[in-house]
Parts: C-alpha cells; sequence; structure tokens
C-alpha cells in the first residue's frame, strides 16, 4: 500500500465522498496470484502502450489517455487519487470546505521535495492550478468551478480555492480527476520536473525512460528504472511482448487475450467492470433525429448487447444499461435493458426514421466490428445504418467537432457515476457530445452544489435515471482492461485507466 491517507466509509460519507469507486483497484489476474512479497525488485521493467494523442509528452496540460498518462503519473504528484476504491490524498494532508462549499482549503504534505531538490509549496499548488485550469490545457473544464483570479496562498503549505459557485464535490469532481502538482513558474515542460516517484532520465521519440526517486516522500518504488514505449497497434505491443522487446503490454486486444490464453508465457490481467471502458453508440439530442425521445428509445430497444460483448469483446466485457459507473459505489439501481425489436421498428417508423449514419474507428479494440453488428441489430428494426470509417488517430483531432456530431461511437472511462456526469456532461464539458442540455445543467449544477452527503448521492441517482430513461449515450457494454505480461510481472495498480508501476515487481 502507498503512504497516501486512507479514510474509511464513515470518513468518506462525512468528508463528501460517497462516489468512490474501485477503478484503481489492483486488476483482477487470470489464473494468478500476487506474488510481489516473494519476488525479487529488477532493475528495469519495459512497458508498450498506445496513447490517445499519439504523444509520450511531459506535459500534464496535453496528456491524454495511454502512454503520456503513465509518464505524467510516475513524474508528478497529484493533491488527491482514486486507489483501491477510495478518494486518498495523495501530496494534499486535508482538502477542506467552508460551511457554504465555496471555499476550499488544500494543505499540502510537509517535507515534501521536487526533483530538484526545491521544496514543494502552496505556491506550487496555486500555480499548477491556474495552468492546468487555463486553454491550451486539455484540463480546464475540469477546473471550470474554480475562481483562478482569486486563490490565495495562505502560506508555505496552505492555499484556498475560491469556487465561482457552491460546490460540494470539489474533491472528487476535481482533484480526483486530475491535480498534478509542478513547480511555479513553469512553462516549458521538457525537464519534467516533479516529485513524484520517477524522475525523467531521457526522452526519445517513441521511449521515455525514468529512473526511481531515491528521495521519494511515499512508498519508494520497487523497480529502478521504468521504461515507457509508445506502440500504437495492440497486436504489435502483444507480438512485442511475445519477443521479448517489453514486459508488460497495456491494453491488448480481446483477440490477443484469448489466443493466448493458454500460452504460459504469457499472462492476461483482467480488470473487471470496476476496470473497464464503458463502450457507447452516443446520439447527440440537440441534433435532428435525435431530438425525438421515440428514436433514441427506438435504438436502445434494438440493441443485443448481449450479442455485442460475446462478438465483438469475445466474451470479456459486460452488457451494460446506459449510465457509466456500474460496480462502483454511487451507482443507481437501474432495471437491466432487454431487446424488443417490434417496438423499436413501431417507434422507427412512427418518427419517420429509417435511415442513419454512424460515426466509428477502431478507438478501442473491437469498437468496429460492434458498428458493423450493431448496424445489423438496426437493420432489423427496420433502419439502415451507414458506416462513417475515421482513421483512430484522427477521431479526437477536433475535440470541439465532437459535439457537432448528430450519432458516433464513443468511449468513457468508467468511473463513479457521480465524477463521470460531473467531468463529462456540464456545459463546458469537450465530450459533451450526447448533447445535454440547459434544463440538465441547472440539474447538475443543483446536486453538485448540495453540501449534504446524503441528499447529493440522491440527487445525483436522479440524474443516472434521467440519462438511462431518455439520455444520449447507447451504453452497450462494460469492455475490461486488458492488459498482458510476463509471468513474473505483479503489483500493478490501477486508476482511473491508467497503470501505476511504482510498486510493481518483475521476478
Amino acid at each position: 500500500m502507498s503512504n497516501g491517507v486512507h479514510m474509511d466509509r464513515r470518513q468518506l460519507l462525512r468528508l463528501s465522498l460517497l462516489a468512490a469507486g474501485a477503478t484503481a483497484a489492483v486488476p483482477l489476474v487470470a489464473g494468478c496470484g500476487d506474488d510481489s512479497d516473494a519476488a525479487t525488485p529488477t532493475s528495469r521493467l519495459r512497458v508498450g502502450a498506445a496513447d490517445a494523442i499519439n504523444s509520450t509528452g511531459l506535459d500534464p496540460r496535453t496528456t491524454s489517455i495511454g502512454a503520456s498518462l503513465i509518464v505524467v503519473r510516475h513524474v508528478y504528484d497529484s493533491l488527491m487519487m482514486l486507489e483501491n476504491g477510495e478518494y486518498v490524498l495523495r501530496l494534499a494532508e486535508s482538502v477542506e470546505p467552508n460551511a457554504e462549499a465555496t471555499k476550499w482549503t488544500i494543505r499540502i504534505r510537509e517535507g515534501v521535495k521536487f526533483h530538484d531538490g526545491k521544496p514543494v509549496t502552496s505556491a506550487d499548488v496555486a500555480y499548477s492550478i491556474r495552468t492546468l485550469a487555463t486553454p491550451p490545457s486539455n484540463r480546464a473544464s475540469v477546473y471550470s468551478a474554480v475562481d483562478l483570479a482569486n486563490i490565495k496562498v495562505v502560506d508555505d503549505r496552505t492555499v484556498e480555492v475560491p469556487l465561482v459557485a457552491p460546490r460540494g464535490d470539489f474533491r472528487e469532481s476535481t482533484l480526483v480527476v486530475f491535480s498534478i502538482v509542478f513547480p511555479d513558474g513553469t512553462t516549458d515542460f521538457a525537464k519534467a520536473i516533479g516529485s513524484g516517484p520517477y524522475k525523467l532520465a531521457s526522452n526519445e521519440e517513441t521511449t521515455v525512460r525514468l529512473v526511481a526517486n531515491e528521495s521519494y516522500w511515499g512508498e519508494k518504488p520497487k523497480i529502478a528504472e521504468l521504461e515507457i514505449t509508445r506502440i500504437r497497434d495492440a497486436s504489435a505491443r502483444l507480438n512485442a511482448l511475445k519477443a521479448g522487446q517489453i514486459d508488460y503490454a497495456v491494453a491488448i486486444s480481446a483477440t490477443g487475450a484469448q489466443t493466448e490464453r493458454h500460452n504460459s508465457a504469457i499472462k492476461i490481467v483482467r480488470g473487471g467492470a470496476a476496470n473497464s471502458n464503458a463502450l457507447s453508440f452516443a446520439m447527440n439530442q440537440r441534433l435532428a433525429p435525435f431530438d425525438d425521445e421515440r428514436v433514441r428509445r427506438a435504438v436502445r430497444l434494438a440493441v443485443d448487447r448481449q450479442a455485442l460483448v460475446d462478438n465483438a469483446l469475445l466474451g470479456l466485457g459486460l452488457p451494460a444499461d446506459d449510465v457509466v459507473g456500474k460496480e462502483l459505489p454511487g451507482y443507481a439501481q437501474l432495471a437491466t435493458r432487454s431487446r424488443d425489436v417490434a417496438q423499436a421498428r413501431s417507434l422507427f417508423q412512427a418518427a419517420g426514421v429509417s435511415k442513419l449514419t454512424l460515426r466509428t474507428s477502431e478507438i478501442v479494440p473491437g469498437m468496429l466490428n460492434a458498428s458493423k453488428l450493431f448496424a445489423q441489430q438496426l437493420a432489423e428494426a427496420g433502419v439502415t445504418v451507414e458506416l462513417q470509417q475515421i482513421p483512430p488517430d484522427a477521431y479526437y483531432t477536433n475535440l470541439k467537432a465532437l459535439q457537432t456530431y448528430p450519432f458516433q461511437a464513443f468511449y468513457y472511462v468508467n468511473r463513479p457515476a457521480a465524477v463521470h456526469l460531473a467531468a463529462v456532461t456540464h456545459s463546458k464539458a469537450p465530450f459533451n457530445v450526447t448533447g445535454t442540455g440547459e434544463k440538465y445543467w441547472a440539474s447538475l449544477a443543483a446536486a453538485q452544489a448540495n453540501g449534504d452527503d446524503k441528499a447529493r448521492e440522491k440527487a445525483f441517482e436522479q440524474l443516472q435515471t434521467e440519462f438511462y430513461e431518455s439520455g444520449g449515450d447507447v451504453l452497450w457494454a462494460y469492455q475490461e482492461q486488458l492488459d498482458a505480461s510476463v509471468p513474473g510481472v505483479s503489483g500493478v495498480r490501477v486508476s482511473q485507466s491508467s497503470q501505476m508501476f511504482d510498486q510493481a515487481v518483475l521476478r
């Protein structure tokens, strides 16, 4: 376990952390227990991963899911993180609101130093928040509630963060999502000066090499050197593992996992629903024909979710019921969706819809095959679906344009529902692909502002129910995080689909 301050459930309730989920749980390893206590640490662990922005960059303002985020999370500390099903204080010693939840006081740990030996202070925290909250940072929407101009450094370890409106969920909706800290005044991140468990040793075109920070304030890394290489294709990552070029492959395909399941030289690491991607065919409620609730309902009724899981994911996943957060605390009790082709056909006919265009891509392994099967399923309900195929590395290049497409394949990291809704569905969210509008935003803002834990939990349950009944996500599956490694690797943690190797070992 890390040196982070863990809070029990009673404390979580008191501290407005009811939405804590298991996205940081140690993944379930197929046929293998955790033998980290008996393992002998090695000097180097080689990791292969893709990246959503095709980068192995060091700039926390521009990281995305994949290699760049893995690098950043090892070089820099976060104020808070999601670990083992709990929201955990990391660089922060405490995060407390005033009575109205309009101002939050962050107290940081004493004695923490950056890699260059300088102490981490509240001025660094204030600067980091302002930087992450300001475009071109792709995390700006996470900090949309912060009154940047009035952040106040109280002393070397204390900073006050005022908000533009009350937010009882500031910890989970903001700090847990992304709260990397770097030195005050940093504009060039090429040197990657952080306070995390690893230091930058070298940064080549596709490979970043990190070395253990022997002065780390928390539990010392067990691996002396991490080598993180960007490998775009899932099959190429698996082949690199089999060829002995890497020790750990992040995100392999279901086909690869099934093919290698009896290979004693390969260990398949399954994440379960708690460590998964939530896969969706997103309908934009602001755009025709999905501004008609009958059409949205018809699409949901036409989908055979189990068939999609069985065929596109080869059974390595779970059917979903249109709301993110399954198997995580805070998830509303929603009925399992069932297919009704006849009713779907009737609704499509009543709405005058016989053709749809779906923007899609192999953005995660299996998505393209799922889109093709999905089109066949809708054809049974009388609707022809044209697939507009986009190259995977071009799918997210224009974030603003995502809200202009009526129908598109999409995926989210499975997180507690309250965290997901706060991050993805508000008025300034770049990924508001379901087209939530003013009435919904008012309900979301009211839920977030509520400082009473139980009342806020009920409000978020109501928002989930609304999404379930009339929202724009056809969330059809939870695709398990599937990694692969050589047999001797253990101790890898996953936090919001980002692997952490600081406590990993390799026999």
